[in-house]
């Protein structure tokens, strides 16, 4: 097996009887006009495609499901390949793909998926809506982890005893969201931080004799989130933290070719990205887009509220509402930093104007995004285009994470009250952050 980097969190796995590409995204900026790639291209699809015989994606994020690339292709090379997906309820992905006319094979839970005589594929789920890429080509094995949050010592152990330990590991190595405020620091070293123990965690148990560290060659673009590229991880900084891995490092830059079996020299790639570090304070920053009056808010607010209302029952949005625990769906007080005026929004109170303090600060067309796409919220938090009180972040995720899960096939109705597991999940993930949070909260 070789393995061929081409950028962030795409790679090819050349085997004896197939070439699969994924997570193919190569220009432009993602989550609103947040995230930019260290350094884009390849520009030259057709040569990049030329041997691929499969193209996997582990998930919705833009920096992994590009529509434009796959709107790039043409309807050759669109018939020289077969896309591989996980199986989802709402199809949300591969009916996308199936319209631009691509063959789709939606890819079960832990199944093997034979892609030639000797390669087999296994594509599983991972809490909300990643997923991992176990490649097997009959000699060697791959397990491509991309941004699956696995940082359980048991359940890496129950995924090795089903998949086998894996030559080469695969994983993200820097933090990827919104790490606190900009007076945070503190938050975000101890998240970088804490994404290497994670590596060194899953390679341990794993018992990888590899791993390729990847998915985080990005930086935060935007003038209002630039400030967290200030506790990002470098390749260096994983080369440091080594000796708590037990397995060897592998360091490539785009473009390189490794076979699996050779001894690999990480020199060429530490100086490409240390030199490419480096420049991140010089890199292009975005600006936000332009204001959006509290006319048209209040209108994208009632499309929204009609939105949530149709795919979710009122009467168990109230309780939530009036659960102590849950405390779904309270009015939030948001700061709109380029109009100077703090609007106060919840679907089961309304929208208004109001004065003094507020929970949250952010520019208007952020608020506008969130309204218009299901997946708003959700990229707000990547993007880290805000300013939030630790209470404040803690009242936008109980009121507007609902359009997230509404993105992922979840609605509230009856049957929700049964999902103990799910409401855990939820609460379990946010509680992580707030207690990160509270140490440095006003």
């Amino acid at each position: 097996m070789k393995i061929e980097f081409v950028n962030h969190a795409s790679v090819k796995f050349h085997t004896a009887d197939a070439v699969i590409l994924t997570d193919p995204w190569y220009r432009g900026a993602v989550f609103n006009d947040g995230w930019d790639l260290l350094v884009p291209g390849p520009d030259d699809l057709e040569a990049l495609l030329s041997d691929v015989t499969h193209i996997w994606v582990s998930h919705e994020h833009p920096d992994h499901f590009s529509p434009a690339f796959f709107s790039e292709l043409t309807e050759d090379q669109k018939q020289s390949v077969t896309v591989l997906f996980q199986k989802t309820r709402d199809r949300r992905v591969v009916s996308f793909l199936e319209k631009k006319g691509f063959r789709v094979i939606e890819m079960p839970d832990g199944e093997g998926v034979p892609v030639g005589p000797t390669t087999e594929l296994v594509c599983g789920k991972s809490e909300f809506y990643d997923s991992y890429l176990h490649v097997r080509d009959g000699n060697q094995s791959a397990l491509n982890l991309n941004d699956c949050p696995m940082r359980d010592a048991a359940g890496l152990r129950k995924l090795r005893g089903r998949l086998g330990a894996p030559d080469v590991l695969l994983t993200q190595f820097s933090y990827a969201a919104w790490k606190g405020g900009r007076e945070n620091r503190a938050f975000r070293v101890a998240a970088a931080r804490e994404k290497l123990e994670t590596v060194a965690l899953q390679v341990r148990e794993l018992e990888a004799k590899a791993v390729l560290p990847f998915a985080s060659f990005v930086y935060f673009s935007n003038e209002e989130n630039d400030y967290l590229n200030d506790g990002i991880n470098t390749p260096d900084d994983v080369l440091e933290n080594q000796t708590a891995h037990g397995a060897d490092i592998v360091l490539m830059h785009p473009g390189e070719t490794w076979d699996v079996d050779a001894p690999h020299d990480n020199a060429p790639a530490l100086r490409f990205w240390r030199d490419l570090y480096a420049s991140v304070p010089a890199l292009p920053r975005r600006t936000p887009m332009a204001s959006v009056s509290l006319k048209d808010l209040e209108t994208g607010f009632e499309a929204y509220k009609a939105q949530v209302f149709q795919e979710n029952s009122y009467t168990i949005a109230l309780l939530a509402r009036h659960n102590p625990v849950l405390r779904g769906f309270l009015p939030v007080r948001i700061l709109l930093t380029d109009l100077e005026k703090v609007i106060e929004v919840s679907v089961m109170d309304g929208f208004r104007e109001v004065e003094g303090g507020h929970d949250v600060a952010m520019h208007s067309s952020s608020l506008k995004f969130i309204f218009d796409n299901s997946f708003g919220y959700d990229t707000l938090t990547v993007n880290g285009r805000f300013e939030a009180t630790l209470e404040g972040f803690s009242k936008l995720t109980r009121s507007f994470a609902i359009g997230s899960l509404n993105g992922m096939g979840i609605t509230l109705g009856y049957a929700t009250l049964f999902r103990a597991d799910l409401i855990w999940r939820l609460l379990s993930r946010l509680g992580q952050v707030t207690k990160k949070l509270k140490p440095q909260a006003p």
